[in-house]
């Protein structure tokens, strides 16, 4: 069965919110009043091709392109628009089945990304200067031909969905909190990014932490503890009910 990706109740442009058994709608209405909203506050809006709007279901969960709060399998659908050469559809309506784990939109092993971002989400300063303070080595030739592997069979993605793009997003989210100085403007974008060499060796850590948890069999286990050590020495293996002691 498909998957449908909930993130929040403001970019929900449905009826009633998902749960099991619950026929959900497409509200056309709730679309535009989110598209004035963007409009009002400056922010880029969610613009879609005319007659390709509606609830967006994914065929494979790991091509949801944002991390949910909640995900949900979903049947019976409506299709819009089917377009067969993509692994997506619009929707006017569907079914909800049941709710599965938000983690599985970064694959099998998501469980164990998911604390990485959780983690990340609440970085403080102390934690991004001892990520920062390790030794990176051996973990840029290992990203290579981890992403090598991955590209032989596959063309587009990543072997963990869309959690390297949200890391990108709560790092500099946990960074904000911690100061603007923490930031700098991009000259060919105009936009200010994070630029503290201590945050963005951080965020290596994290992305690095992300690839050998979360595709651990694109490595040897021994490589998989290298590409993840400054992660771990500073916060542990992430703690899985699989590995629990009974």
């Amino acid at each position: 069965m498909p998957f449908f990706a909930f993130h929040d109740t403001e970019r929900f442009h449905g009826e009633p919110e998902p749960g099991p058994g619950v026929r959900v709608s497409f509200m056309p209405d709730r679309l535009a009043a989110a598209r004035e909203r963007d409009k009002r506050s400056g922010r880029p809006s969610d613009l879609l091709p005319v007659g390709n709007e509606g609830l967006m279901v994914n065929e494979i969960a790991t091509d949801v392109p944002r991390w949910p709060s909640s995900l949900w399998r979903v049947a019976d659908l409506e299709p819009m628009r089917p377009i067969p050469a993509y692994r997506w559809i619009r929707c006017r309506a569907f079914t909800v089945t049941e709710q599965v784990p938000a983690w599985l939109v970064a694959g099998p092993h998501g469980e164990a990304v998911e604390q990485v971002i959780t983690l990340t989400r609440a970085l403080t300063g102390a934690q991004a200067e001892a990520l920062a303070a390790l030794p990176d080595e051996g973990e840029d030739p290992l990203k290579r031909t981890l992403w090598a592997r991955w590209s032989r069979k596959h063309h587009s993605g990543s072997p963990v969905g869309c959690a390297l793009t949200t890391l990108h997003q709560v790092v500099a989210e946990a960074a904000r909190q911690v100061g603007p100085h923490l930031f700098g403007p991009d000259e060919e974008d105009g936009v200010e990014v994070l630029e503290d060499p201590a945050w963005l060796s951080a965020f290596g850590a994290a992305y690095a932490a992300a690839l050998a948890l979360g595709a651990p069999d694109l490595l040897a286990p021994e490589e998989n503890a290298v590409l993840a050590r400054r992660w771990t020495t500073v916060f542990g293996t992430p703690d899985l009910p699989g590995r629990r002691p009974a």
